[in-house]
């Protein structure tokens, strides 16, 4: 499985495989992916105010070739939901059939 985050200091998606990582990339895709956030991680950063890496996207590397034809974008704010949501509307996402994370820091979700 690999995991997929926002590295905000780099401004790329970094890439953990094994719980190390393996890459920092302008942009990925992933298939069949559930997107996961540790309560614990996020407790800590409501606390401190500091963010950390306690929420990513789970699932297997597959080809990007761009955000798909009725993709949704995803995202996740640890003040606004101890979950990630589905934008606009902040509906809740707990899995998605594919995300792309894209360049420009944004993600997308076909459902």
């Amino acid at each position: 499985m690999t995991d997929v985050y926002r590295n905000l200091s780099r401004r790329v998606w970094s890439v953990r495989e094994g719980g190390r990582v393996v890459a920092h990339l302008p942009e990925i895709a992933l298939r069949d992916v559930r997107l996961v956030v540790q309560p614990g991680g996020r407790a800590a950063c409501l606390r401190t105010g500091q963010r950390s890496v306690h929420a990513v996207a789970r699932g297997t590397r597959t080809d990007f070739a761009g955000v798909p034809e009725g993709a949704v974008e995803i995202g996740y704010s640890p003040w606004m939901a101890p979950y990630f949501t589905f934008r606009p509307g902040f509906r809740k996402a707990l899995a998605c059939r594919v995300a792309v994370f894209t360049s420009n820091g944004t993600a997308w979700a076909l459902l």
